[in-house]
Formats: C-alpha cells, sequence, structure tokens
C-alpha cells in the first residue's frame, strides 16, 4: 500500500498533505504555489513519484447544505485531469471547515495573520498546508477499525 497525498485546491495556491506507508498518520507537505492548473498537475505528479504516492485525494468543497457546488464541480474537473495526467486514482473528501479549523489551529499555537507586509502569504501558506492536513486526517479515520471497548 502507497502514501495518500491530500490537495487542498486553490487557483493560485494548493496545500498538500502526505499519509505514511500504513495510512495512519497525516503530515503537512507543502504549498504549491502555481500560476496556472498545469503548474499544480506538474508540481502534483513530482510530488507522487518522489513520495510513492498511490492514491490522491482532493479536498472537495460542497454548499451549506452538502450539496455540489459550482466549486466542487470546478474541483471534480480537476481532479479527472489530474487523474489522466499521473494515472493515479483520485477521491474526493469533503473539506467543510477544514480552512477555519486551521487558523484556529494556528491561532491556538499563537500564530495570527499579520497586519501588513509579505506576512501575509506565508501565513495563508500555512493555513493551507494545515487545511490539506485536516482533510487527510478525517479521511485516515475512516479507514480506521471501529475501537473496541474493553470491560476494563
Amino acid at each position: 500500500m502507497g502514501r495518500i497525498l491530500c490537495l487542498d485546491y486553490g487557483r493560485r495556491r494548493t496545500g498538500v498533505a502526505l499519509s505514511d506507508e500504513t495510512r495512519t498518520i497525516a503530515r503537512g507537505l507543502t504549498t504549491i504555489r502555481h500560476a496556472d492548473e498545469a503548474g499544480l498537475i506538474a508540481a502534483t505528479k513530482r510530488l507522487s513519484a518522489e513520495h510513492e504516492v498511490d492514491l490522491i485525494l482532493l479536498g472537495l468543497p460542497l454548499g451549506r447544505a452538502g450539496d455540489p457546488s459550482a466549486r466542487s464541480k470546478e474541483v471534480k474537473r480537476f481532479g479527472a485531469r489530474l487523474a489522466a495526467a499521473t494515472g493515479l486514482k483520485v477521491i474526493y473528501s469533503s473539506e467543510r471547515g477544514s480552512t477555519v479549523r486551521a487558523g484556529e489551529v494556528l491561532a491556538d499555537a499563537g500564530i495570527r495573520p499579520p497586519r501588513h507586509g509579505s506576512g501575509g502569504r506565508r501565513y495563508a501558506a500555512s493555513v493551507d498546508r494545515l487545511a490539506a492536513t485536516i482533510i487527510l486526517e478525517d479521511y485516515l479515520e475512516t479507514l480506521r477499525p471501529e475501537k473496541v471497548m474493553s470491560d476494563e
């Protein structure tokens, strides 16, 4: 079983997370800045080969009621192109709340968005990478067998 690469897709910046070989641990990997979709696909292909990935997970933005949105259709179109370009299976998982949760984690760690200057880009990249990690963690949790309660 290979690793899972998770993307929190953005039009110009995409957060990336990676699972371990056992698909139990997620870690933030990088944030890809890209001018266009072709650049993102090329970077994803390189990372997939470098980290021996056999599955790509894309965060899927859904509407408030959990319905597909125009943005989710855009992500699915990108996913189809990514699958064709990489030869890897692409699956989707809800990204609901991942960016908000990422911001909360950073705030709890005492990291706040800068008010001025170029630090905003670094902060945004951190949020994107952490959001991808949260999406992947949530997905990995669905793969775990249910824990059996003991009588202890």
